[in-house]
C-alpha cells in the first residue's frame, strides 16, 4: 500500500485539503463559460458602410467604403480578400478601366491608384484637400474627380499630376460621368448639372424646371432636389436621379432634361445610383429600393423586395446587362446574375433568412 510519510494518521494540513476538495470542484464545475462564438445567421464580408462599387467585369469587382476598406474578389464573388489602402481616410469612390489598372478617391482629397489590380495601392497627390466623392475614368490616362466646395480636378497621365477644374458655383457634387475625353457631365446639391464637351476647360449649366418647385409668393421656398448621380450610355443620352425618387433623362446631351415618373416617387425616397447597359436602366437608393426600366427609362418597374434588405444602397454596377453590383449600408454587397430580376445578398443583414 502505498502510504504519504511514515504516519498512518492525516496531517492537518492534509485533512484541510480533504475537506475543501470538494468545494473546489463544485465551483470549478459552477463556473459560467463564455459561449463558443458562432457565425451570424446571415452572410459578412465586412461589416463598414460600403459607398462605391465597380464591376470591371463578371470576375474582377472592387467596392469601398468607411475606415478605408477595400474589398475585391477575383472569381464574381465565391471568395474576397481585403486589400490595404495604406491610408486611414474614409474612401468614397472606385474606377477600374481594366483588371489591373485602378482608382479610389476619398476624403481630404485622398487619390490612390493601382497597377496591379490592387495588390499594391499608392497614393497621388491631388494638390486639394477638399472630399472627393466622384470619379471617372476613360482610359488609363484621362480621368476626373469631384466633391466638395464644387472641386473638379483632370488627369490627363494617369494621375501623376493633377489639375483643377471649376463648372462655377462652390456647391457638393455628387456624381461625375465621362463617355469620352471630351463630353463629361456632373451634378450636385439642389439640381445643379453642368456639362463640358472639351474636357471640362468650360462648363456650362443645364436645368431640368421638372424638378424646380412651384411656389407662391405665400410659400416658404422649397430648395430642388440634390441629384446624386448622372449615367450616360452614349453623349447624348444619359439620366440623373437623387432626392424625393426624382428621375430625369435627356436625348440631346442635357440641352432638355425633362423628369420621368416611376413608382418610388409615391414614398419620396432617395435614389442614389443610377446606371444603364443597352436600353436598360437602374436606380437604387435608400431602404433597398431598386428600379428597373427595359426600354431606357421610359417605363420603370419598381422592384421592392428583390433585394432583401431594407438598408441603403449607395452605390450600383453593371458590367453588362445581366451582371450588376449594388453596395451599401454594413457591408451590403448584393449581386445579380439575370439583369436584376433576383438579387443575391452576398453580405449584409437580410430581411428574410433563407
Amino acid at each position: 500500500m502505498c502510504m504519504f510519510g511514515k504516519s498512518k494518521t492525516a496531517t492537518p494540513a492534509l485533512l484541510c485539503f480533504l475537506l475543501i476538495l470538494p468545494a473546489l470542484l463544485a465551483a470549478s464545475c459552477s463556473r459560467v463559460q463564455p459561449p463558443a462564438s458562432r457565425k451570424p445567421p446571415f452572410p459578412i464580408i465586412t461589416a463598414d458602410n460600403l459607398f462605391a462599387v465597380d464591376c470591371v467585369d463578371p470576375q474582377h469587382i472592387w467596392a469601398v467604403g468607411f475606415n478605408s476598406v477595400i474589398v475585391h474578389t477575383a472569381d464574381g464573388g465565391k471568395t474576397w480578400e481585403f486589400q490595404k489602402s495604406g491610408v486611414e481616410n474614409n474612401l468614397c469612390a472606385v474606377s477600374f478601366v481594366s483588371p489591373a489598372v485602378g482608382w479610389i478617391s476619398g476624403r481630404a482629397g485622398i487619390m490612390l491608384h493601382t497597377a496591379d489590380g490592387g495588390k499594391t495601392w499608392t497614393q497621388q497627390q491631388t494638390g486639394v484637400t477638399s472630399h472627393l466623392f466622384t470619379l471617372s475614368f476613360v482610359d488609363e490616362r484621362n480621368g476626373w474627380a469631384a466633391g466638395e466646395l464644387g472641386t473638379i480636378i483632370h488627369t490627363s497621365d494617369g494621375g501623376a499630376t493633377w489639375v483643377k477644374q471649376a463648372a462655377g458655383e462652390d456647391k457638393i457634387y455628387n456624381s461625375i460621368f465621362f463617355t469620352d475625353q471630351n463630353n463629361g457631365w456632373v451634378v450636385g446639391e439642389f439640381g445643379l448639372i453642368y456639362h463640358t464637351a472639351d474636357g471640362g476647360k468650360n462648363w456650362q449649366k443645364q436645368e431640368c424646371p421638372d424638378i424646380v418647385p412651384v411656389v407662391d409668393e405665400t410659400q416658404w421656398e422649397t430648395p430642388t432636389p440634390s441629384l446624386y448621380s448622372v449615367w450616360f450610355s452614349d453623349a447624348q443620352r444619359g439620366w440623373a436621379a437623387g432626392m424625393d425618387s426624382s428621375i430625369i433623362a435627356t436625348t440631346d446631351s442635357g440641352i432638355t432634361w425633362k423628369k420621368i415618373k416611376n413608382p418610388a416617387e409615391a414614398v419620396k425616397l432617395t435614389l442614389y445610383k443610377i446606371v444603364a447597359r443597352e436600353g436598360q436602366v437602374w436606380a437604387v437608393g435608400q431602404k433597398g429600393t431598386c428600379l428597373h426600366s427595359v426600354d431606357n427609362g421610359v417605363n420603370w418597374d419598381l422592384r421592392a423586395d428583390a433585394t432583401n434588405t431594407k438598408f441603403w444602397l449607395r452605390d450600383m454596377d453593371f458590367c453588362d446587362t445581366l451582371n450588376g453590383w449594388a453596395v451599401g449600408s454594413r457591408g451590403t454587397i448584393i449581386k445579380t446574375e439575370d439583369g436584376g430580376k433576383t438579387w443575391n445578398m452576398l453580405s449584409g443583414i437580410p430581411v428574410k433568412l433563407k
